[in-house]
């Protein structure tokens, strides 16, 4: 296999906005990497062949050389001790996912707003500094929508930095 860019600005532990290629518009979820290679991803999805709505998972997510996850955005760093931040443990971030509500319907698109009312949560709760949620979601569908060119396992996705989350 060969050797994709790491991007300097991808830190294992930090705490990032994922974005994955699909026909209509990216799926999202939250993911906090342990390595280049995979990471734990908290999102919401169908199965319909076990039910018929959104449901919550948990799972470990492949980060380098997936066809699928195309975009991450950096909303939480612990890349230096020097920037004060402390890394949001998985047990964190699933008991903040699991106080917001998961959409009883089949509705295409639902992931989007369940991972911003997540992130408002990881906010509320003092795990992450969220300056402005409209602006970041804007930023996170700009930079998803330019990264269908990293839906490719030759491809590391592409990383970005937010300007709103901390």
């Amino acid at each position: 296999m060969p050797t994709v860019s790491i991007p300097p600005s991808f830190t294992p532990g930090s705490l990032y906005i994922a974005g994955f290629t699909q026909a209509r518009s990216p799926h999202i979820g939250i993911i906090i990497p342990k390595d280049i290679h995979a990471g734990d991803l908290v999102h919401i999805r169908i199965d319909r062949a076990t039910s018929p709505t959104w449901q919550y998972q948990h799972r470990v997510q492949k980060i380098d050389s997936d066809m699928f996850l195309s975009s991450l955005l950096k909303i939480h760093d612990t890349s230096s001790e020097s920037s004060g931040q402390t890394q949001i443990s998985l047990v964190q971030l699933q008991d903040a996912a699991s106080t917001v509500t998961v959409p009883n319907n089949d509705h295409f698109g639902e992931c989007g707003p369940w991972v911003f009312k997540v992130v408002q949560e990881l906010h509320t709760r003092g795990l992450i500094a969220l300056t402005d949620i409209g602006a970041l979601e804007e930023e996170f569908n700009t930079l998803a929508d330019g990264s269908r060119a990293f839906a490719r396992r030759d491809k590391f996705p592409n990383v970005a930095v937010s300007q709103f989350c901390a």
